[in-house]
Formats: structure tokens, C-alpha cells, sequence
């Protein structure tokens, strides 16, 4: 064969050969490209998603526990002070927002009757503020109205925990999706090196494959550091969502648990004390004459009564035990080692002599005594509403009985 008819044949089949490459080159770019487009789409759509969740689910862990909305609910009760008035309704309307803004996310049936029950029990603490405000005016007792606008917070709870299991959910199947797009992408790209050994050498010298081989291999680069991106705003917003949910489980004035994390602990006390073999004892405690206290020598004070109050509990007690403050100048206590009236009676006696040491380093001269009441679980009841009915009741005999003492079962 004449070599210019060998020489147009190479030419040709080289031609070919680049052009197929190409062709090749760009399908499998476009299919990478859409791919790429895909994954940030999604990212994206999963940290603004999981960013309003955390915030609004932290916001509303926040109003329930003492530190946020009901906190100044039950300071207004009990202080009668304009400016707890002032700051619940701000909380009330962030509240009410929060709630809003998970509405606008896409939820499960389940997660909307949470939701409904959470907004229930905001506007119940609502219409109360008018109910608490219209007392104040007319001069009511605070003992008589503070039963009066008593609300339950069950409802609130289990609905807090029903929307934070669907969070966690949430986010674990979002990560797995971003996981199994990146792998698809990664796949695809091994395909196409695999599937092209053989002409690669002449694409290099034609078309430039190798460059091409690089790009992909920039962009695969490139994926990987958008998945580290993805992930790291996701845990900066899981940290954002411990955070407040830390919080919501602390009194902010006294830094120990609040009533919301006392439930729940003493909820797992129950469930392991079924049996009847493990017994606890729950102590309440409350502080005498605390108005009195508030009134004669300011708020500062009284906050500071507080705060020494739970150091000396928290001082007294074991690490496995538990002290919350669950109300205004209440305090609950669950002692998990002390299930028998004998050992029930020593912890009591250990607390009085605590909180009877002098608060002269608050202000000089300054009186502040406790009342004590107790009860066994389960001897006493089989839930957590029945044994703080009955050590409440108690404590008030010691309040009717002269004060500064303690009454067990």
C-alpha cells in the first residue's frame, strides 16, 4: 500500500480514535458535573434544614426548662415584679416563633401533634400571665394563686423527646444520604478511568486526555472537601443544639439541674425500682419566709440565698444522688442510696445541719432557715407527681408546725 494511503489511514483512525474520546470525555464530565451540582444542592438543603431544626428545638427545650420562658413565668408568680412581666413576653413571642419555624420543615404526622401539644401548653402559661397579672392587681395570695395557675409540663416533655428522636433520625438519614451520593460519585469516576486504559495514551498525545484525568481527579478534590464542609457545619449545628439543651436541663441562676432534668431522672428511677426491691427517698425542700427575705432585703439577695442553698445541697449529697431546683425557692432531692426511713432520716438531718450554718457572708446578720419533707419510693407511690404530693405535703406540716424542720413518712 502507498505510504501517503497509510500515512491518511493513521490520520483517520487517530482522528477517530480522538474524537470518541472525546465524545466519551464529555458524557462522562456532564454526568460528573450533574452529579457534583446534586450533592451541593443537597448539602446545602441539609445545613439550612438542620440549622433551623437545632436552633428551634433548643429554643423550646430552653422556654421549658427553668432558664427561659417558665422561668420567668414562675418568677413573676412569686416576685410580683413588672419586669418578669416584661421579659415572658418576650419569651413568649420567641417561643411562639420557634414553633413557627419548625412548622415551616418537613415533618412526619407525629412530629405536627408534638408540635400542637408544645402550643397547647405555651398558650395555657399565656392566658395564665393575664390570669397571674389581674391577681397581682387585686392584691391575691400567692399560696392560693399559685394553685390556681398550676400547669402540667408532661404533655411539653414527652413531646420535646418525641422532637428530638425525629431530629436525630433526621439527621442521621441525611448524612447516610450525602455518604451514598459521594461513594456514587466516587464509583462513577473509578468507571470511567477503568473503562479508558487502553486509549489513554493516545488521547494524551491527541486530546489531552491525562489533563482531563487531572480535573476529574481535582474535582473528586473538590467533593471531598464540600463532604468535610457539609459535615463540619452539621456538628458545629449539633454542637449549637447541645448547647441549649444543656441549658434547658440547668437552673441558670443556681447551675444545677431544673425541673425538667429532674423528671427525667427520677422517671429512670422509677423504671429500675418496679420491682420492689430498690427503694429511694425524694426530699423536698423549701425555703421559709422567702418573700420575706426578697422584700426586706432585695431580689440580689434572695438570688444569692438560692445560689448557697444549692452549693450546700450539692456539698451534702453523694455524686449519685440528685438535687434540682424545681420551683421559685424549691428544691427537690432524689436520693437513690437511701431507700430505708433510717438512712432517709441521717441525709435529712445532714441537710438541716447544712443549710442551718450562717449566711453572714451574704449579709451580715441575715436569717434563713428550710422546711424538710419526705417521702420512700415506691412505699409512697408509683410516680413521680404522687411521692412530691405526698413529701410536699409534709413539708408543709413542718411550715405549720414551726418551721426549720423535717417530716418523713
Amino acid at each position: 500500500m502507498d505510504g501517503r494511503l497509510l500515512n491518511q489511514r493513521y490520520k483517520l483512525r487517530t482522528t477517530a480514535l480522538a474524537t470518541l474520546l472525546a465524545i466519551a470525555a464529555l458524557f462522562f464530565g456532564g454526568v460528573l458535573l450533574y452529579q457534583l451540582a446534586q450533592l451541593r444542592l443537597t448539602g446545602v438543603e441539609y445545613s439550612y434544614q438542620a440549622a433551623e431544626r437545632s436552633d428551634s428545638l433548643a429554643r423550646l427545650h430552653q422556654a421549658i426548662g427553668y432558664g427561659g420562658f417558665i422561668h420567668n413565668y414562675k418568677n413573676y408568680l412569686l416576685r410580683q415584679d413588672p419586669q418578669y412581666l416584661n421579659l415572658l413576653q418576650e419569651d413568649i413571642k420567641r417561643t411562639f416563633s420557634a414553633l413557627k419555624v419548625y412548622r415551616r420543615q418537613p415533618l412526619t404526622d407525629a412530629e405536627y401533634k408534638a408540635l400542637d401539644a408544645l402550643q397547647h401548653t405555651f398558650q395555657q402559661y399565656t392566658a395564665n400571665t393575664y390570669v397571674i397579672e389581674q391577681a397581682h392587681r387585686d392584691g391575691a395570695a400567692i399560696q392560693d394563686l399559685d394553685q390556681q395557675v398550676k400547669i402540667s409540663d408532661r404533655e411539653a416533655i414527652s413531646a420535646l423527646t418525641l422532637l428530638k428522636n425525629a431530629n436525630d433520625r433526621f439527621n442521621a438519614e441525611q448524612r447516610e444520604n450525602l455518604r451514598d451520593q459521594v461513594n456514587f460519585i466516587i464509583n462513577l469516576m473509578l468507571l470511567g478511568l477503568i473503562s479508558l486504559p487502553l486509549i489513554a495514551g493516545w488521547a494524551y498525545r491527541h486530546i489531552g486526555l491525562l489533563e482531563r484525568l487531572v480535573k476529574h481527579i481535582s474535582e473528586k478534590q473538590k467533593i471531598q472537601r464540600k463532604l468535610e464542609q457539609t459535615t463540619a457545619e452539621a456538628s458545629r449545628a449539633r454542637r449549637t443544639g447541645e448547647r441549649y439543651k444543656y441549658l434547658a436541663y440547668r437552673c441558670t441562676l443556681t447551675q444545677i439541674p431544673n425541673r425538667q432534668a429532674f423528671d427525667e431522672a427520677a422517671a429512670e428511677v422509677i423504671a429500675r425500682t418496679q420491682s420492689g426491691v430498690d427503694k429511694f427517698a425524694l426530699l423536698y425542700v423549701d425555703v421559709d419566709d422567702f418573700k420575706t427575705i426578697n422584700d426586706n432585703h432585695g431580689h440580689q439577695v434572695g438570688d444569692q440565698v438560692l445560689q448557697e442553698i444549692a452549693r450546700r445541697l450539692e456539698r451534702v449529697l453523694r455524686e449519685e444522688d440528685l438535687v434540682a431546683r424545681i420551683g421559685g425557692d424549691e428544691f427537690a432531692i432524689l436520693a437513690i442510696s437511701h431507700g430505708s426511713q433510717a438512712a432517709t432520716e441521717q441525709l435529712a438531718e445532714r441537710i438541716l445541719t447544712a443549710l442551718r450554718e450562717p449566711f453572714d457572708h451574704i449579709k451580715p446578720g441575715l436569717l434563713v432557715s428550710c422546711s424538710l419533707g419526705g417521702a420512700i419510693g415506691p412505699d409512697h407511690g408509683g410516680d413521680i407527681d404522687t411521692l412530691l404530693r405526698v413529701a410536699d405535703t409534709r413539708m408543709y406540716e413542718v411550715k405549720n408546725s414551726g418551721k426549720d424542720g423535717v417530716m418523713l413518712g
